[in-house]
């Protein structure tokens, strides 16, 4: 740092020259602010001379493809400023310098002041990458314009690269420069632009990480490509560890390797937050931006800068730490219902925001409380508590009161979550088997299925029906409902014998179909044996009274006859009525 505080002694530049763009010298008492995001500290100039320009007079977007003037544009201001490469040195090592340009003319900067590595986005300065093809073909890349100078070719790319940013043109007072800056224009206009390199390569990862109060924060893991060590350091009242316990503590300011992980936790139990700072050497490609650091102050805001030939300089990242008040949330499972301890497995989910979620497996046949105690989520926070799996199976429903919804403050929360359990309900096929040589021969048959008190229903098959199974289907029955089917008429029929079964009991499971079955085999009726013959009587004298007594026996005959009918009708009619 010795060079830069000999440079806080030197008048670079005259009093009365405009504030464009240059180094202005701080009171002596004015020292660097360094953060712990500062990459670089401006200690000095390069080549460079004093530049006679023209600037619009006001800011423009300028057009990369318009020609350079050929003549002093009429309108534009005139400025005095100093046009050349602007020296910076590392925090870590003041031999560490690299040369840089200005890329934003309209404001200005000074020796001291602290920059940091940036993306071209976050510069917010039009047409970089024409800039950064400016860089790679001449001065200090190489020795173009090869016509002019150490000092006046610095200046002439200095101008040039104001003419893509600012819309700067070189006053015809200085006609080498003008020339030579209006021919690199050209040529970059033709050959450009070139793509952002990538950025220097120190990394935290994740680059935000949050603990309650107290507890330690990570792992961030800190990384950089082609450095033999990491420099890390977090600020007074917080302590780096290397074990996520929080055991074996690592000075703030220690060299580490790239790979390694570290905690953080504050020395006090309280709300706040902090920054985690990885500092190494690493390659650095020309096209690199820089900017104001914001750690001074003394200035709101400082000239941009691009670096301007590849070099091994300082770079940072950070990780954000934050330390929060922490809440608890305790969530009680219970369970009710006739079922209770037949379902199965079930999971809780609690998400109380990113970083927030948890999860809680309660065991199957559960009939106990399960409680569960979910610590360190942020005070304040809005917890929601799902159920994706109740523990529902084929033979059992679950009926959770999920979502619900908490606020957990400081002094903690609870929250009750019940599923009732109930068996689901089974059903009864009853099926009707018909059989036999006789089969369609049969009459009517009623087949009643009574299941306590939620069903009493008849089935009816009409008479003829073909031989074959018949199922009628009962649902949504209570399970533990007992059924009995019984045959109320077989079908039997004159004529026709109808073999049936017992009533049938069964009993309804949950979430099941049981099955009744009643088989009926029709067959017909054997025809009747032939009375047998009588021996002929020897005709006498009685053959005058035979056909009487066969007149009589034929009435009598006649008179049965007659009366089956009515017997059939009445059978029927009281077997309708006791349908």
């Amino acid at each position: 740092m010795g060079s830069l505080l000999a440079a806080l002694a030197l008048v670079l530049f005259p009093l009365g020259a405009p504030a464009q763009a240059r180094i202005n010298v701080p009171p002596a008492n004015v020292l660097p602010v360094i953060g712990p995001n500062t990459d670089l500290i401006i200690s000095g100039t390069g080549s460079g001379q004093t530049l006679a320009g023209l600037q619009p007079p006001t800011p423009i977007t300028q057009d990369p493809a318009a020609p350079y003037p050929e003549t002093d544009p009429a309108g534009y201001e005139a400025l005095s400023t100093f046009a050349g490469t602007i020296i910076t040195e590392s925090v870590s090592d003041e031999g560490l310098t690299g040369e840089m340009y200005c890329i934003n003319l309209r404001v200005s900067t000074e020796n001291g002041v602290g920059y940091e590595n940036g993306t071209w986005e976050e510069s917010n300065v039009p047409n970089i990458g024409y800039v950064t093809y400016i860089l790679n073909s001449y001065y200090p890349t190489t020795g173009e314009p090869a016509a002019l100078g150490p000092d006046q070719r610095a200046a002439a790319v200095q101008a040039a690269i104001w003419y893509f940013t600012d819309g700067l043109v070189v006053s015809s007072t200085q006609p080498d420069i003008r020339a030579a800056a209006a021919a690199i224009v050209a040529d970059t206009q033709a050959n450009g632009p070139l793509v952002e390199p990538p950025a220097p390569n120190v990394t935290v990862t994740p680059p935000a990480a949050a603990a309650p109060a107290g507890s330690p924060a990570g792992p961030f893991v800190v990384t950089a490509e082609g450095a033999a060590e990491i420099t890390v350091s977090v600020p007074a009242g917080f302590t780096l560890y290397t074990d996520p316990a929080g055991t074996a503590e690592l000075p703030s300011g220690s060299a580490v390797p790239s790979g390694t992980s570290l905690w953080i936790r504050s020395d006090t139990a309280v709300a706040t937050t902090t920054v985690l700072t990885a500092r190494a050497v690493v390659p650095v490609q020309r096209g690199q931006v820089y900017l104001y650091d914001g750690n001074n102050p003394a200035f709101t805001d400082a000239q941009r800068l691009i670096l301007a030939q590849n070099a091994e300089l300082d770079a940072t990242a950070a990780g954000a730490v934050e330390f929060y008040a922490p809440g608890e949330l305790e969530v009680n499972k219970a369970f009710t219902g006739n079922a209770l301890g037949e379902q199965g497995a079930s999971q809780l989910v609690v998400d109380c925001g990113p970083g927030f979620v948890f999860t809680a497996d309660v065991p199957a046949g559960a009939s106990e409380v399960q409680e569960f105690t979910f610590s360190g989520i942020r005070a304040g926070s809005t917890c929601v508590i799902t159920e994706p799996v109740t523990g529902a199976t084929a033979a059992v429903e679950v009926l959770s009161d999920a979502p619900q919804e908490v606020v957990v403050p400081e002094e903690g929360a609870q929250v009750l979550v019940t599923n009732t359990v109930s068996y689901r309900p089974g059903s009864l096929n009853v099926t009707k088997v018909i059989t036999g040589t006789g089969a369609g021969l049969q009459g009517e048959i009623s087949v009643n299925v009574v299941c306590a008190d939620v069903l009493n229903e008849t089935i009816l098959l009409p008479a003829g029906t073909a031989a074959g199974e018949y199922v009628q289907a009962f649902a949504d029955l209570p399970a533990g409902t007992e059924c009995t089917v019984t045959e109320t008429a077989t079908g039997a029929v004159q004529g026709v014998q109808v073999t049936g079964g017992d009533p049938v009991t069964v009993a309804i499971q949950p979430g099941a179909t049981i099955d009744a079955v009643l088989t009926n085999e029709v067959s017909r009726e054997p025809a009747p044996a032939p009375a047998p013959e009588r021996p002929s009587l020897p005709e006498t004298g009685a053959g005058g009274t035979l056909p009487l007594l066969g007149a009589g026996a034929a009435a009598a005959a006649a008179g049965a006859l007659l009366l089956m009918p009515g017997l059939i009708r009445r059978r029927r009619t009281q077997l309708h009525d006791q349908a």
